[in-house]
């Protein structure tokens, strides 16, 4: 592990994080629930779920890691929650922690040089590099987990660990 990017150290840990929360938060939600109306809310559990495992598939495919998003039919460049049948949660999230182990390892491999060049995809963070397209995309990751974790609350389940 060479673990040059010191400046993007903190976003890393925030993805090993949110690796360990993403399990937490999907866990044991039931398929009924998954695909159930929320109220006051345009998306339903499974949205969410296969929207963030999209995203971190695609900002790793956008940095040079090969393997697609599992199912881009539903959710490839962004798209919104679809009048359509959703995959189960245990297809949604087959595959995360092995996924993510890569993706994690990838971005501990990056160099300040490939950090400091031109972002994909401009954000609306200030900093306008890969690093800062990184560090949006680690929020943009905490805030679906967190509607995640309100919308366990809102079926009944317990709150989310942080262990």
């Amino acid at each position: 592990m060479l673990i040059a990017t010191t400046t993007l150290l903190p976003v890393i840990e925030t993805f090993k994080l949110q690796t360990r929360l993403f399990i937490n938060v999907t866990k044991d939600i039931t398929d009924e629930h998954a695909k159930a109306s929320i109220a006051g809310s345009p998306n339903h559990i499974a949205w969410i779920t296969g929207h963030i495992v999209s995203s971190r598939f695609g900002l790793g495919f956008l940095l040079g890691m090969t393997k697609k998003e599992p199912f881009p039919e539903l959710f490839e460049r962004q798209k919104g929650i679809q009048n359509t049948s959703y995959p189960s949660m245990d297809q949604l999230t087959d595959g995360w922690e092995a996924y993510s182990d890569k993706f994690i390892s990838f971005l501990e491999n990056l160099s300040e040089d490939d950090l400091l060049a031109d972002p994909p995809i401009r954000t609306p963070i200030e900093e306008q590099t890969l690093r800062g397209f990184i560090t949006f995309l680690a929020h943009h990751e905490a805030y679906h987990i967190g509607q995640l974790s309100l919308a366990r609350r809102y079926f009944g389940y317990d709150p989310m660990s942080y262990m």
